[in-house]
């Protein structure tokens, strides 16, 4: 689940994600709320892309968190 024009970021594609995050970096994105994402972006190092984005991609669709037993 996104909210508003954002789309929801769980288990969306790595590459992708660090992508678009780079693109924001550099100035190659823009959207709606890239201004506001911006100085979250900017001292990113290409290492915090990675875990940032793997991280996301690891986690379940939706934000529902999936329960075993």
């Amino acid at each position: 689940m996104g909210l508003g024009p954002v789309p929801g970021i769980g288990g969306r594609s790595a590459s992708l994600m660090a992508r678009q995050l780079y693109d924001m970096q550099v100035g190659a994105r823009n959207g709606e709320w890239t201004q506001l994402m911006k100085p979250v972006v900017a001292k990113l190092t290409s290492e915090d892309l990675v875990n940032i984005t793997a991280y996301l991609a690891s986690r379940p669709v939706g934000g529902a968190a999936t329960a075993t037993k």
